[in-house]
């Protein structure tokens, strides 16, 4: 079984590989940079303005690190015809399943780590704490996801105790309030009451590996742990896995009646109503453009904000290209009696509008979050110019090179 769970790790890893080459591209990259840069200034700028032995530290403290347990999911890498193939090897399964914690903790831990050295200029700001202290929470958190990760796989077994199977024991009631002894009594006693509850759940779970495992249960969970991953990867480029579905929506309906009904807009009236009903690049472009407006809004400068509106504003543009070709594979669309030209500039005009409503929320988030006359000047003048060699000239081109 650990040969198993080697080869779809392998597999799995390959995968997520491939995809990652084509999201940390150059243009990511920077765009990266740019938001990493920018988030760390304001969150300098924040801590400037903070005082120790503030009442609200320690809640928010609390909160966040409350909210870094539930970074890092059980990964089984099962799949669905597992429930078929493997169910008569159930009882040996129980080697594959700790393998597939160790490297699902391995990640986890990493990721508590990393958010703890995030938060640890707030706490000595706000809470200042001896290093000793802080080790100790640092240890709190990493044993708590242990036992947050122990209570997801025993959770796949049919135990007849069934308060273990539900999740607001060992995922929710005990990490609250072991974090809240930590950061309001002490990290010692926090340390001695997460060593506590990660032995009696490992207690507890004694042959673990006797009893019926819910294969339907952790398949879909495993599926729905796939899917939020491959929705990242959507956002950046184009994921196979992931099948739309069409759904109207009724509220666009007012909006899409601005399109005449007229063969000049024959495209434009597909590729609207497809833009609108598509959850993929609709999806894609409300992400982006919400993501960008809450970066917006949090950094202040006079160039960070014309950078980090012009990077979204580009990704957004670079990513809806692909939405030209959407309908290539419905054979009625070929038999339009529409030239290319047409439907090209219906594309373009689509794209246009698109960018514009974009460009204007950026530049509203950048008026109300810090207004400068001069940074929203400068804002819209790049918007705009970036906006007309995006549809004038790099979509032609793009066009061109994948004819």
């Amino acid at each position: 079984m650990n040969k198993l769970f080697s080869k779809r790790l392998a597999s799995h890893l390959r995968e997520m590989f491939k995809y990652l080459r084509l999201v940390f591209n150059d243009h990511f990259i920077f765009a990266l940079l740019i938001m990493i840069g920018g988030l760390g200034y304001a969150y300098s700028n924040l801590l400037k303005t903070l005082h120790p032995n503030v009442w609200w530290s320690q809640p928010i403290i609390i909160l966040v690190m409350f909210a870094l347990l539930q970074i890092g999911r059980l990964a089984t890498l099962l799949e669905d015809a597992d429930v078929v193939f493997l169910l008569p090897k159930e009882h040996a399964m129980h080697t594959y399943f700790l393998a597939a914690k160790r490297y699902s903790e391995t990640l986890a831990q990493i990721c508590q780590l990393f958010g703890l050295f995030v938060l640890l200029p707030f706490i000595q700001a706000t809470d200042p704490l001896s290093v000793a202290a802080l080790a100790g929470l640092a240890v709190t958190q990493v044993i708590l996801k242990d036992t947050w990760l122990t209570a997801v796989l025993m959770n796949h077994y049919r135990f007849s105790q069934r308060w273990l199977h539900q999740a607001v024991w060992f995922r929710w009631l005990v990490p609250a309030i072991v974090l809240i002894i930590g950061v309001y009594v002490t990290p010692l006693a926090s340390v001695i009451l997460a060593l506590a509850a990660d032995g009696i759940m490992r207690l507890l779970g004694q042959g673990w590996q006797r009893q019926a495992f819910d294969w339907r249960s952790a398949i879909g969970q495993e599926n729905n742990r796939m899917l939020g991953v491959y929705r990242f990867f959507n956002l950046f480029t184009n994921v196979p896995m992931l099948k739309g579905v069409a759904k109207r929506r009724k509220y666009m309906d007012g909006i899409l009646r601005l399109v005449a009904t007229k063969p000049a807009n024959t495209y434009l009236y597909l590729y609207s109503r497809g833009m609108v009903r598509s959850g993929e690049f609709s999806g894609l472009y409300s992400r982006l453009t919400i993501i960008g407006m809450i970066l917006l809004y949090f950094i202040h400068g006079t160039w960070l904000p014309v950078l980090l509106a012009a990077l979204f504003l580009y990704l957004i543009g670079f990513q809806l290209i692909p939405f030209y070709w959407q309908f290539d594979d419905i054979v009625f669309t070929h038999l339009y009696p529409i030239k290319t030209a047409q439907r090209i500039a219906n594309f373009k005009r689509l794209l246009r509008t698109l960018m514009i409503v974009t460009g204007v929320l950026f530049l509203v988030i950048v008026a109300i979050s810090d207004f400068q006359l001069e940074v929203v000047v400068i804002t819209a003048i790049v918007e705009i110019v970036e906006i007309l060699a995006m549809v004038s000239y790099y979509l032609p081109l793009r066009l061109r090179k994948n004819r």
